[in-house]
């Protein structure tokens, strides 16, 4: 089996897969294949790299692992190979579920990102939108704060985290996060291609 990934949550999803595989014996094969992580800000790009990525695979089970929202084509993208796919609008909705993101956006402006969107934040907004720090304002001026996801698997490291501000100049606040709901999306991600008696709590 090879999953097909977005390079944004890799550090995340390895560790998820490193637990699952502890767990589960059957899972010790599974491959993945990781996309750039800014190629969602450019449709031709990402839609070349995933269809490269789903053609040239030989596993015969493939899962691919992108929001529902990071392309217009996702859905026949996967149809096209019968690829298995996670069932989430974009990489912050598989990490806190669509419940805690629908209440954040009911209660304030709030932009989330994760180490990974801190890691890549130039080649996403920088040079992929092309956005100077005028254009970063006026974009990020919507929102009261942009929200980071502490998901544990690295070291946020200050210095990126104070030129993200000086690039958007609206305050960054960081809030520590379990996996248990992305190990589950994955979970029953995986479960539409191994048996349930394979994959089961």
């Amino acid at each position: 089996m090879r999953i097909v990934a977005c390079g944004i949550f890799q550090l995340e999803l390895e560790h998820i897969l490193d637990e699952i595989k502890a767990e589960w014996a059957s899972a010790a094969e599974i491959k993945v294949t990781y996309t750039e992580p800014a190629l969602h800000v450019d449709y031709d790009s990402l839609k070349d790299s995933l269809t490269t990525s789903l053609t040239t695979a030989s596993e015969e089970k493939l899962i691919l692992f992108l929001g529902s929202m990071c392309h217009p084509e996702i859905g026949e993208l996967s149809q096209k190979r019968c690829a298995a796919r996670l069932q989430a609008n974009n990489c912050i909705e598989a990490i806190l579920g669509k419940k805690v993101i629908d209440d954040m956006q009911h209660s304030s402006n709030i932009f989330c990102i994760t180490p990974g969107w801190l890691q890549n934040w130039e080649k996403i907004f920088r040079q992929g939108q092309g956005w100077d720090e005028i254009d970063a304002r006026q974009n990020f001026g919507f929102y009261d704060k942009i929200l980071l996801l502490d998901t544990g698997v690295s070291e946020l490291n200050e210095i990126d985290i104070l030129e993200f501000f000086e690039y958007t100049q609206v305050p960054i606040e960081t809030q520590k996060v379990e996996l248990d709901i992305l190990k589950k999306n994955v979970v029953e991600t995986l479960r539409k291609t191994f048996s349930k008696e394979i994959l089961t709590y």
